[in-house]
């Protein structure tokens, strides 16, 4: 009899674990986590209150079709319900680590630099 409840006793967890699991993530607009994105790296770049990161909040805002209002009212709906907290900030993390690829870093920045040098080189020539 023992043996019997707790085998039910098993499969009643298991089945109330995979109801609550089976609620899928909500979705998150892919356009507003770059927006984001987009938001934070400006502010990294220009600081917060700068003209100048004023002028280029407003190009994001525009690139991505939101107004300033609509921006905030999504930022709003995600760090009031919990629900969509974690799976904004998962896209988030995603987003920046395909930015910050370490390899397509490095290989960017071996282009600029020979891209430079061939500049100079080329202004050493008309020099001469």
């Amino acid at each position: 009899m023992i043996r019997w409840s707790a085998t039910v006793f098993a499969l009643l967890a298991a089945f109330v674990v995979l109801v609550s699991c089976s609620d899928a993530e909500p979705t998150v607009d892919e356009r507003f986590v770059d927006a984001f994105v987009d938001m934070r790296v400006v502010e990294l770049v220009y600081g917060a209150e700068s003209p100048m990161a004023r002028l280029a909040r407003r190009s994001v805002l525009e690139k991505y079709g939101y107004t300033r209002e609509s921006f905030l009212e999504m930022s709003q709906k995600i760090q009031d319900d919990a629900h969509y907290w974690m799976p904004f900030q998962k896209r988030v993390v995603n987003r920046i680590d395909s930015i910050l690829d370490p390899e397509s870093f490095v290989k960017k920045k071996e282009e600029e630099a020979a891209k430079e040098a061939a500049k100079k080189a080329k202004k050493k020539e008309e020099k001469k």
